[in-house]
């Protein structure tokens, strides 16, 4: 049944999503009123519908043209066709330390948790198109590697780990991506959830490797909003989650310094990854799950 968007709203509540037992139900509330006209075929493949006609031209196939539509206006006009994703799409999501940051406001989902929902979502989108969505999460290596599949059975499965999902050590993304590279043997759709922490020149070293394979690549870059915004204000300890390095600063008066070197690195790692002909979105944890896939997907779609 369609949901409506002030059903949506309601669902990208953040004490609604942590009141949600089964991230199913999330990525299926959050995908339903996307479906329906919004993104029919945002990928490719290989099965046909009819979409609409355009005017005969020297060359193409006769069994293209339309003879009816020929008797009643004496023209020659082709039959054109909308292609159906009929493809594997493995979802790879960083599970490093740094993603379990809590931010300031409780109220708001975690990285982690965003990244979750977010991969949940496109799971469900995967399997509801008949394609065989996959499941990689990975810290300095693979932690676990689910090849893609079809059903809803096997989505289960990638919900089931997704709900167990435990983040704590450090991230290897070149390494990583590296390997990944070297276990897929089928062109895929890659998409990549992570906040990209590390060296991004090792980062787009390891999206080469796997541009270099022929994969058809999205990055979602995640930050938290307290990243992005820098709200604190009293004398603070910093803590990096995943090394443990701490830092006593006054966080009004780096505040500049810190905006000018996040800048740059975002800027650097978006830089990297469209210049290996991926797709780059920087995503922080304030914009709702289900504003960031429409967006993504109307503009894949019109893109394509």
């Amino acid at each position: 049944m369609p949901v409506n968007t002030q059903q949506l709203t309601r669902f990208l509540e953040p004490e609604i999503l942590r009141s949600i037992d089964s991230i199913e139900l999330a990525a299926r509330v959050l995908v339903e009123g996307l479906y329906a006209s919004r993104h029919r075929c945002p990928f490719y493949g290989y099965t046909v519908e009819f979409k609409d006609y355009r005017e005969y031209s020297p060359g193409d196939a006769p069994r293209m043209i339309d003879w009816k539509l020929l008797a009643r206006t004496e023209r020659y006009y082709v039959r054109r066709y909308e292609m159906e994703s009929n493809m594997d799409v493995v979802l790879l999501l960083d599970g490093s330390g740094s993603m379990g940051y809590q931010p300031v406001d409780g109220r708001r989902l975690s990285k982690a948790e965003y990244a979750s929902y977010l991969v949940a979502s496109l799971a469900y989108l995967v399997r509801k198109q008949q394609d065989a969505a996959g499941l990689v999460t990975f810290g300095t290596d693979l932690v676990e590697f689910v090849p893609p599949r079809q059903g809803e059975r096997h989505l289960f499965g990638l919900l089931a780990r997704l709900n167990s999902l435990d983040v704590q050590g450090q991230t290897d993304l070149e390494a990583v991506l590296k390997k990944i590279a070297l276990r897929l043997k089928r062109r895929s759709i890659i998409v990549l959830v992570s906040d990209c922490h590390g060296d991004p020149a090792k980062t787009t070293d390891g999206i080469r490797h796997l541009a270099a394979r022929g994969h058809d690549i999205i990055v979602f870059h995640l930050l938290d909003a307290d990243e992005v915004e820098f709200p604190f204000t009293a004398l603070t300890n910093f803590r990096d989650v995943e090394d443990g390095v701490q830092m006593m600063c006054d966080p009004i008066r780096q505040k500049r310094r810190y905006m000018e070197r996040l800048d740059a690195f975002r800027t650097t790692v978006r830089d990297g990854v469209v210049a290996c002909g991926a797709d780059y979105l920087f995503v922080d944890t304030s914009q709702p799950i289900e504003t960031v896939l429409r967006d993504y997907l109307i503009y894949r779609r019109q893109r394509g």
